[in-house]
């Protein structure tokens, strides 16, 4: 039990957009191992599925690009307001 409230632990630290990061990563070098396996048995594999999926994780990427971009604008935006009240205040 205590092992696992570590783990849950790390993992609250590591943040929610990093380990979907994290699981794309995963799945894209399984998925590249599974075509390579039906490379070997057959010869050939499924390009338009293998183009399809490359596709979809390369845009969950961009994504998770997007919203963290979004997120650091709205953070210097806020740093900016506070920067702003503070001189406003010293005057």
């Amino acid at each position: 039990m205590e092992k696992l409230k570590k783990i849950i632990f790390r993992l609250s630290k590591i943040g929610t957009l990093n380990l979907i990061l994290i699981i794309v990563g995963v799945f894209f070098i399984w998925f590249n191992w599974q075509m390579l396996c039906i490379f070997r048995e057959q010869g050939m594999i499924p390009e338009s599925y293998a183009c399809a999926v490359i596709a979809a994780t390369i845009g969950e990427c961009g994504i998770c690009g997007w919203i963290r971009t979004n997120k650091d604008r709205r953070q210097e935006r806020k740093w900016e307001k506070e920067d702003k009240k503070s001189i406003e205040k010293e005057e």
